[in-house]
């Protein structure tokens, strides 16, 4: 009779409802689960997943990328090759990669004009000095979930110290949604985020792209324009930079096309990673001017943003990329409150436990385990005589109920009532919650900088060696 009722319910449904419903599941599932990074964090499930593994799994220090793959399907249900390509996009840090790669590498992860890595059983990596630095403090404060299969635990979002989708950009197509944001210095993002603190509004920011040479432009509806640079020497025409998306074979392409067309005789391509040096060479004889060459060889790409992130509403879409700080300048506010809460709470709760050790010592209470049939027995005991962590001291050795041990504790607390005196003050006020946030964004600006200068000195001196041994 119920399976009568319910295919006679079921009949009743117009397809219509169905299928709106269908999609509806599909395309929150999509977006949610895949194509959207968060605004919480600036990263999408898979990101998160792998940064979060790779932050669990530190002490293995480099990991193949394909074993690290394995560890992430754990938490990713969406098959190998997706977290691959996605460990990969952000280890890499030729220009219009990352800005400021999550992931630190060894091997190759692919250059600039040729992006495509070697197999992932080749190439190793282990979480990067800048997720170190802005990813993983206040892990106390993140909403832990179960995963797919609810066998282990994952976060819900990270607390990254800056918004992560305007430091590297970030791409996305979902079901009816897509994103396109482009990257920033994390200097102007920084000190964007103090001006809002102390004036209310973030500070107008512009697009940047870490070691490309030309001039990024953007008209008035906000599109932006990535050119190809030109340069001339002695007479020698070379092209010294590409647009957004040029990689080895779109350029020889359009060099190629310039060949067919008779205007240029070839090119000899002496690009490395980030630098780009591809010499153009003409006919005996054709002497063409800069702008000559400059209109047919010139190329430019544009990207209109789009700025749609997931919020904890749904999907939300904001016109620009200040709305996107201002807005998480403000959980970031809430985000030192509630630590210093935290501090506040975690400090009360030692000094009333270092105060029951002393009172335990003192009375000497320990004397009544040589009283107690077993464990059980001890702790119910001091469970009535009203003692909190009862577990804890009847655990505690015979050779610390000493009155050294007194004196210790009383000092303890006298250092703990102090840090929580100054943990109270800031977490009561407004004022010095916006203070300690500078502070911190004046320290990681510092930090941030200095890794990324190390990174660039690194790179310098490996190019150096390579060619050394080429010179050989």
């Amino acid at each position: 009779m119920s399976q009568e009722q319910y295919l006679h319910s079921l009949s009743s449904i117009s397809l219509d409802k169905i299928v709106k419903k269908e999609y509806r599941d599909y395309q929150i599932y999509t977006l949610m689960d895949r194509a959207i990074p968060y605004l919480q964090d600036g990263l999408k499930p898979s990101q998160r997943r792998i940064l979060y593994t790779l932050w669990r799994n530190q002490s293995k220090g480099l990991i193949k990328v394909s074993s690290l793959t394995g560890l992430v399907l754990t938490l990713h249900p969406h098959g190998p090759a997706s977290i691959e390509s996605a460990v990969v996009n952000m280890a890499q840090d030729f220009t219009f990669s990352n800005n400021y790669p999550l992931i630190d590498k060894k091997g190759y992860f692919g250059e600039r004009m040729e992006p495509e890595p070697a197999a992932s059983r080749y190439i190793e990596c282990k979480l990067g000095k800048v997720a170190e630095l802005l990813l993983f403090d206040d892990l106390n404060q993140v909403e832990m979930v179960p995963n797919y299969d609810e066998k282990v635990m994952e976060p819900v979002h990270l607390l990254p110290k800056l918004p992560l989708m305007l430091l590297n950009g970030a791409e996305g197509i979902g079901t009816g949604f897509s994103s396109m944001i482009p990257s920033f210095d994390h200097k102007d993002i920084i000190y964007s985020m103090i001006f809002y603190i102390e004036k209310g509004k973030a500070r107008k920011v512009s697009p940047w792209v870490r070691n490309y040479s030309e001039k990024i432009e953007v008209d008035k509806q906000g599109k932006i324009f990535y050119r190809l640079g030109l340069k001339e020497k002695d007479g020698t025409f070379y092209i010294a930079e590409l647009p957004k998306g040029y990689d080895a074979q779109r350029i020889y392409k359009h060099l190629n096309r310039l060949i067919d067309e008779d205007f240029i005789k070839d090119y000899i391509d002496g690009s490395v990673d980030n630098q780009i040096d591809i010499e153009l060479v003409f006919k005996r004889g054709h002497n063409p001017t800069f702008e000559e060459v400059q209109k047919k060889v010139g190329l430019t790409t544009s990207v209109v943003p789009n700025y749609t992130l997931i919020s904890e509403r749904g999907v939300k879409i904001f016109e620009t990329p200040e709305e996107i700080i201002e807005i998480f300048t403000q959980q970031r506010l809430q985000v030192i409150k509630r630590r210093y809460e935290l501090l506040v709470k975690d400090t009360t709760e030692q000094i009333h436990k270092n105060n029951e050790i002393i009172r335990f010592i003192k009375e000497k209470h320990y004397a009544q385990a040589e009283k107690s049939a077993n464990r059980k027995a001890f702790v119910d005991y001091l469970i009535s005589k009203k003692f909190s962590y009862s577990d804890y001291l009847a655990d505690m050795a015979i050779y610390r109920m000493t009155l050294e041990e007194v004196n210790k504790r009383k000092l303890l607390i006298e250092e703990d009532e102090k840090k929580l005196k100054s943990y109270s003050a800031v977490a009561k006020s407004d004022q010095k919650i916006k203070e300690k946030l500078i502070d911190e964004l004046n320290d990681v600006n510092f930090k941030l900088t200095k890794i990324m200068e190390e990174k660039e000195k690194e790179k310098k001196e490996l190019y150096k060696k390579l060619q050394k041994k080429t010179l050989r």
